[in-house]
């Protein structure tokens, strides 16, 4: 069966990603969308993973099978890219073969809806019951396809650039900066060279920049361990800050100029004290149950209020709308802000964070502290992940036990299968995990201590239901 999680249909290439399955899903995305009548396209585009062009392409020949018209990229893009396209061209659909920030041997599919939004729950669940019924699935040569015009290939870059502009302050242009990148070998330099460039940046140079479908057999998420590297450079050779993103361009990762890693929690916390302090924005803040009460504190003492949804961007985005707020992120290290496409780009947040820090003037520690200063943070957030063998056990024994904490638990919040337990100074959180057999563990205290204290009694208590 092929079942849908917060990031779309993913699996390990060759077991549950394979051809057979892509064609499914794109079996059952033409059948949905002739029960509609769409009479409009579907923008199809793709990442560096491995076959991740030949799975676009399965995807375009059974659409055009079924007489639907598509837009397939001519190169691999960023995620975000597709999803812009699916925005600006007023598209019913969007598809991206991409498993994002997951290991090397996995791929995926995701779905985007009219305006460029994540596919929600209804959606997949809906397109779920299709593909459980299909019968037979039509497929035509791809130079059929294009002969006929049912496939047109397509490149938006130029004007996916000129919208992230659009966002960026004029005064950008006339700076200093120099700033490392590194793109992990994923697909976030396509775009992100190129618009350092329009933005006149002095110096960005970039690691990583070539095509590798195995990532240099490394995870391509810009986490902690995958920038240490980078903090000897940034130190000896004067950097300002490093970038990274992740393989498909939608996750952001900063190092300072000291070497030293800022979390996402606080690149989100840090863009909307900008926005609001210093460009003058007025709005709430979205965030995801995983983030920090960094964005509590400063929608506190700006004035606005900070709301908190289940995992999963689509979530944000909803809510973003709903309450007309000012930005939107999670802990993962996605962002987007009001009136910007529907879904986290690294892009456009990395093009944000450098307009920050030439626009302030200062050093990337020197705002981090300005920031929590002003909201009066000081508090400490980690995670960990628990990879299980015994998944199922795990989750039913929490769907009646708090884990066994020295800190007493003072309510218990539900976010569909994620569990949050708040405590007297802080939090913890469990995530279930929807790609993979393991548990994300959040904790957020008063001290490192505490929070290592908590994360360590989660995971001796849930091994022993594994």
């Amino acid at each position: 069966m092929i079942r849908f999680g917060t990031g779309g249909f993913r699996g390990v290439i060759g077991e549950d990603f394979d051809k057979a399955n892509v064609q499914l899903i794109a079996q059952g995305l033409a059948e949905v969308s002739r029960a509609e009548k769409n009479d409009k396209p579907v923008a199809v585009g793709y990442d560096y993973r491995f076959i991740s062009d030949r799975a676009a392409v399965w995807v375009s020949e059974v659409l055009a099978a079924n007489g639907i018209r598509v837009l397939l990229f001519d190169g691999a893009m960023p995620t975000p890219a597709v999803m812009y396209a699916v925005k600006e061209n007023e598209l019913n659909y969007g598809v991206m073969i991409t498993a994002s920030h997951n290991p090397y041997y996995f791929n995926g599919v995701k779905l985007f809806l009219k305006g460029g939004v994540d596919a929600d729950v209804n959606f997949t669940q809906r397109l779920e019951k299709v593909i459980d019924g299909i019968s037979e699935v039509k497929t035509v040569p791809l130079e059929s396809a294009k002969s006929s015009g049912l496939v047109q290939m397509y490149n938006d870059i130029d004007s996916y650039l000129g919208f992230i502009r659009k966002f960026i302050s004029p005064g950008i242009v006339n700076n200093t900066a120099k700033i490392l990148y590194d793109n992990l070998n994923g697909v976030g330099a396509v775009c992100l060279t190129k618009l350092a460039e329009k933005l006149n940046i002095k110096q960005f140079d970039v690691r990583n920049s070539g095509h590798d479908a195995f990532f240099g057999f490394s995870l391509p998420n810009p986490t902690r361990e995958m920038m240490d590297p980078l903090s000897g450079i940034v130190r000896r050779e004067g950097y300002d800050f490093a970038i990274a993103t992740d393989s498909d361009g939608d996750r952001l990762g900063i190092i300072d100029e000291q070497g030293r890693y800022v979390d996402s929690n606080t690149i989100l916390g840090a863009l909307y004290y900008y926005l609001c302090r210093y460009r003058g924005e007025k709005g709430d803040v979205v965030k995801n149950c995983a983030t920090s009460l960094l964005l509590d504190k400063l929608a506190a003492k700006l004035g606005y209020k900070c709301h908190e949804v289940d995992v999963g961007f689509k979530n944000i985005s909803r809510k973003m709308a709903e309450t007309d707020a000012l930005i939107g992120g999670e802990s993962s290290g996605g962002l987007t802000v009001r009136g910007y496409i529907k879904g986290k780009d690294s892009v456009f947040s990395s093009a944000l964070f450098m307009e920050m820090v030439i626009m302030m003037k200062k050093p990337v520690s020197e705002i981090v502290r300005e920031v929590y200063d002003f909201a009066e943070y000081s508090l400490d957030a980690d995670e960990k992940t628990l990879s299980l063998s015994g998944f199922d056990g795990v989750e039913k024994y929490l769907t009646k036990n708090a884990p066994a904490l020295s800190e007493k638990v003072l309510e218990i919040k539900h976010f569909g299968r994620n569990y949050k337990y708040i405590l007297k100074n802080g939090w913890a959180l469990l995530r279930m995990s929807g790609t993979e057999p393991a548990i994300r563990i959040f904790a957020e205290t008063d001290s490192r201590e505490q929070t290592d204290k908590i994360i360590g009694e989660i995971i001796d208590d849930l091994k022993k239901y594994a």
